[in-house]
């Protein structure tokens, strides 16, 4: 049986987008948070096994310095794969996200879903996006806006391969999903079977490089943002005029590194979503006016 490393922190609830913030950059596989009425937030980060879990406690209490997260505690931890996955479906429950979305775990598919709602069926992994998380959830509400029946979808680090399923029930007739954890690609194929016409996906393990050469109507990445500003030139080659960019995985307080890497594209800031601490950019690529022609008489 697999085990996972994971840190188990507190601090108030005031720090806890912040704290989170820093876990997801770290690399933290999931996070598992619980609110008290005292006001206090306790975390579990878990960390895959090959992760130097002593080296991470250090970096994360450093950057919390850095960041005046106050910590309560910070410890070390082990944890069986099967007890964390059996929490996860305890506890995960369908539920609604957007105008159109309901995301609903295996063993609760047989429930009925509300009037007009998208179901996306998931299985509880390790595997980062059930739903549940404000990153998450900004990206599902921007591709309901910006998929159409005719559009093609590029998800960069698709994780449980959540915001693929959404374009495909949006009606994109065509979703590649990549991610370079195999732990993943696993978890959202396994959640295609799940999932109508999911078929239609094609999971690439890898980097963006590695994904067949096309120019998606749409693109969407929720990824750190240290990731984000590695890829967003790539971003940018990746798109055709009219195509839409979009990328969370951000804070608040970092949105300000990538208004500098928007200004060297050729990309349009089109909107600017919240929720909590996170927020969601959406650009796209303007389209390239045709050249007026100038003709002048001869002498």
């Amino acid at each position: 049986m697999k085990q996972w490393n994971y840190l188990e922190a507190s601090f108030p609830a005031a720090d806890s987008d912040e704290a989170s913030g820093i876990l997801w950059d770290l690399g933290t596989q999931g996070v598992e948070e619980i609110s008290f009425p005292s006001g206090k937030v306790s975390i579990k980060a878990y960390f895959d096994s090959s992760h130097d879990i002593r080296r991470l406690q250090h970096e994360f209490k450093a950057q919390c310095r850095q960041a005046r997260v106050r910590l309560f505690k910070c410890a070390l931890r082990i944890q069986a794969e099967r007890d964390w996955f059996k929490k996860w479906r305890q506890q995960l429950q369908p539920f609604t996200v957007g105008s159109r979305f309901q995301v609903v775990p295996f063993h609760k598919s047989s429930l009925p879903l509300g009037k007009g709602r998208l179901a996306i069926c998931l299985e509880p992994g390790m595997a980062f996006g059930t739903g549940t998380h404000e990153t998450t959830q900004l990206c599902l509400e921007a591709l309901e806006r910006c998929v159409t029946p005719a559009s093609t979808c590029l998800d960069v680090g698709t994780g449980s391969g959540i915001l693929a399923f959404a374009a495909l029930r949006l009606g994109a007739k065509k979703v590649v999903a990549c991610d370079i954890d195999p732990i993943a690609i696993e978890i959202a194929a396994a959640n295609g079977e799940k999932n109508p016409g999911a078929s239609k996906i094609r999971w690439v393990l890898g980097e963006i490089d590695q994904v067949p050469r096309f120019k998606p109507d749409v693109l969407v990445a929720n990824l750190t943002i240290e990731l984000i500003e590695q890829k967003f030139q790539k971003f940018d080659q990746r798109l055709r005029p009219g195509s839409w960019l979009i990328l969370s995985g951000v804070l608040s307080s970092q949105a300000s590194r990538l208004a500098l890497l928007r200004r060297k594209s050729s990309l349009e800031l089109k909107a600017r979503n919240k929720k909590g601490e996170w927020i969601c950019l959406v650009y796209r690529k303007p389209y390239v006016p045709a050249k007026i022609l100038s003709f002048h008489p001869t002498c």
